[in-house]
């Protein structure tokens, strides 16, 4: 009889247990070695980056310690400047308070100056009023400075020559200023002149005088063509101020056309009864005679002497002659035409009517 088989038992740390267990703790072993090892480098990043910026904290706080030093030392000035400004402070309130003072007596001063000035004002309201001059007289004794002018009756005319040689006292100056702008014309010494002399004439007229202006160049008008019909008073104000201000506008230029400005004496609403000539010589055109280029002295005197038969009879011419060189025929013939017609020639000072 055969002996039973003993059953073996089972061995519960077997060889293939112990390896699973071998390379399982082989495996956190070698986890464990890799992370310990990227956290180094890790940390070795951060300690840099942390240096770096502890570099940059330290120099702004060694930055800051000399903005702190600064404003330190700017403090203690301050503070050791502080007793001088509030001396001074002091020193102006008291400037200021002397001040107000001040200002309070002169605002006292203005209020009783105004008190006055309103008093002076009532009593000049109550003075009787009287009407002023259009044209103020520059000098009220030298009335009788234009000795021999007739200037009486009831209608005088101006008849006032505008051609450019009104312009200058020599062909030259006249030539030079004709190539200059308007406005340099018009504020050419002898037509200011010629203003001025016609303004203080007009100035002088006996207040029931009434006057006309002809302007003349190539052509004559009256300086107001809308009333070339009207014989001006002096108390018409505001013709006065249009014939002022078209006095300033004007610009001397071109020839001088005395037969034409002679014949427009006969085309007025009425003859006047005397006649005041403002020019600088003889005519240097003509409407009998046509003249090629420059004129002589002949032609201008043949000019002159045909001019003098458009006149109407029996008015008195009376000359005011501004200088020009280089006319030296036209002082006998104006004087000849003053002897003819009873009127009267002056030849004034460059100066004239100031002086």
């Amino acid at each position: 009889m055969s002996r039973p088989r003993q059953r073996r038992e089972t061995e519960v740390f077997s060889l293939s247990f112990l390896d699973c267990i071998c390379c399982g703790f082989g495996a956190i072993i070698l986890i464990f070695i890799l992370s310990v090892a990227q956290k180094r480098t890790i940390d070795r990043i951060s300690v840099d980056d942390l240096q770096d910026r502890l570099r940059r904290l330290e120099l702004q706080v060694s930055a800051s310690k000399q903005e702190v030093e600064r404003l330190t030392k700017l403090l203690t000035a301050a503070q050791s400047e502080l007793p001088t400004l509030q001396k001074k402070t002091n020193e102006s309130q008291l400037k200021l308070t002397d001040r107000k003072r001040e200002l309070l007596a002169l605002l006292q001063q203005t209020g009783l100056l105004k008190d006055a000035l309103a008093s002076l004002m009532d009593k000049k309201k109550a003075l009787p009023t009287v009407d002023q001059a259009p044209l103020p007289i520059p000098d009220v004794d030298r009335r009788q400075y234009l000795t021999g002018f007739r200037l009486e009756g009831e209608c005088v005319l101006f008849l006032v020559r505008a051609s450019g040689s009104m312009l200058g006292e020599t062909v030259e100056e006249a030539s030079d200023l004709l190539e200059e702008p308007d406005y340099k014309k018009r504020e050419s010494p002898k037509w200011q002149r010629t203003i001025r002399a016609l303004e203080w004439m007009l100035a002088t007229l006996a207040p029931e005088t009434r006057f006309q202006i002809l302007i003349f160049n190539e052509d004559a008008n009256a300086i107001l063509p809308k009333r070339a019909d009207e014989w001006f008073a002096l108390s018409d104000k505001k013709a006065i101020a249009e014939i002022v201000t078209k006095l300033n506008q004007i610009v001397p230029s071109g020839s001088a056309n005395l037969e034409r400005a002679f014949g427009k004496v006969r085309t007025l609403s009425r003859l006047p009864d005397a006649i005041v000539l403002l020019t600088d010589g003889l005519p240097t055109s003509s409407d009998s005679y046509l003249s090629d280029g420059a004129t002589t002295d002949e032609q201008r005197v043949r000019f002159f002497r045909e001019a003098v038969r458009m006149l109407p009879e029996r008015i008195p011419v009376s000359t005011v002659l501004m200088p020009m060189s280089g006319d030296p025929a036209a002082p006998a013939l104006f004087w000849e035409l003053a002897n003819r017609t009873r009127g009267a020639l002056i030849s004034p000072s460059k100066y004239w009517p100031e002086s």
